[in-house]
């Protein structure tokens, strides 16, 4: 873990793919110290018209979620969700770089930058310009995380191509613990957005490299000083 040591923001479009992409790390870099924010730029609940769930009670599910891995600095944009394309891309730049400036950032996780949903892309890409490797800026690092049934329902050459893997394997049950919290947004397997699909991924990825559940990342750039 001493490639990740500093103020970490994860930059997430909507709340439960934090949890989805890098829970068990989000679980670790705070067990290790690290200082961790979370950014939600969209509600993700209001393009779906449903009655089991509103803006409030995903937003509580959130900060539930987040505060049972021992995270509590969360902010919410609240812009609408499945709808970012509506909104200035200077807006969303503006609002993350706030963010960032505030906390002295140092590491950044976003989504990788051709998943599947639009919202996903639109963040990273947000992202990626509020973390221009700049002289002044601090970010040093940036990775991307992958989201289930984004991530890897984005066919063709632009596949998700992890080249970092962490060990959660001491933290898979405090991330399965957190995704309950989401448990709106969890099906039944062989739905890959189920506790046993997420949870094969896991196994799958620490496989890859001699873990035995991990999580993995593609790196977007490393600025050593």
């Amino acid at each position: 873990m001493t490639i990740l040591k500093g103020n970490v923001s994860v930059i997430a479009a909507h709340p439960d793919d934090e949890v989805i992409g890098m829970g068990g790390t989000l679980k670790k870099l705070i067990n290790n110290g690290n200082l961790v924010s979370v950014l939600f730029l969209s509600d993700g609940v209001s393009s779906r018209n449903s009655i089991r769930e509103t803006v409030e009670s995903r937003k509580s599910s959130a900060l539930k979620s987040l505060e049972s891995l021992g995270c509590r600095d969360v902010e919410f944009l609240d812009f609408p969700d499945n709808k970012l394309d509506t909104i200035p891309m200077l807006d969303l730049c503006k609002k993350i770089e706030l963010h960032l400036n505030a906390r002295e950032t140092e590491i950044v996780f976003t989504h990788y930058p051709y998943d599947l949903n639009i919202d996903h892309r639109l963040t990273c890409e947000a992202t990626l310009v509020a973390c221009r490797p700049n002289p002044t800026s601090l970010v040093k690092q940036l990775l991307f995380f992958e989201t289930v049934s984004s991530t890897n329902w984005k066919f063709g050459d632009k596949s998700f191509s992890p080249n970092i893997y962490i060990d959660i394997t001491n933290e898979i049950n405090d991330k399965n613990l957190a995704l309950k919290h989401y448990s709106i947004e969890l099906n039944e397997f062989p739905s890959f957005r189920s506790l046993d699909g997420i949870g094969s991924l896991a196994k799958y990825r620490g496989a890859s490299v001699g873990f035995e559940k991990a999580e993995a990342f593609e790196l977007g750039y490393l600025r050593i000083m």
